[in-house]
């Protein structure tokens, strides 16, 4: 249920853009030009990446040692399909 929640969520606070399918982000945005949003983590509000927060909704936790990145390059992009987890070194 909480996943569906922040799914319409995220979809509320995006913009498609046509040509290239990319949600873009117009919630909060940070000093280093990502998406910010506030889930619930247990219980307990925490702010994370709106990339991080949809790969959570649609996807489920991300693991440790992993981030999330954008396949099209689009760092404001929360599309689903457009996200991908990278390994950290």
């Amino acid at each position: 249920m909480y996943r569906a929640r922040l799914q319409a969520q995220l979809k509320s606070l995006s913009k498609v853009n046509p040509d290239t399918q990319c949600w873009e982000w117009q919630g909060q945005i940070s000093n280093s030009g990502r998406g910010r949003i506030m889930i619930q983590d247990d219980g307990m509000p925490r702010t994370v990446g709106a990339d991080d927060a949809s790969y959570i909704a649609f996807f489920g936790d991300i693991p440790p040692k992993t981030l999330v990145r954008q396949t099209c390059g689009n760092r404001l992009c929360i599309n689903p399909e457009h996200l991908e987890l990278v390994n950290l070194p």
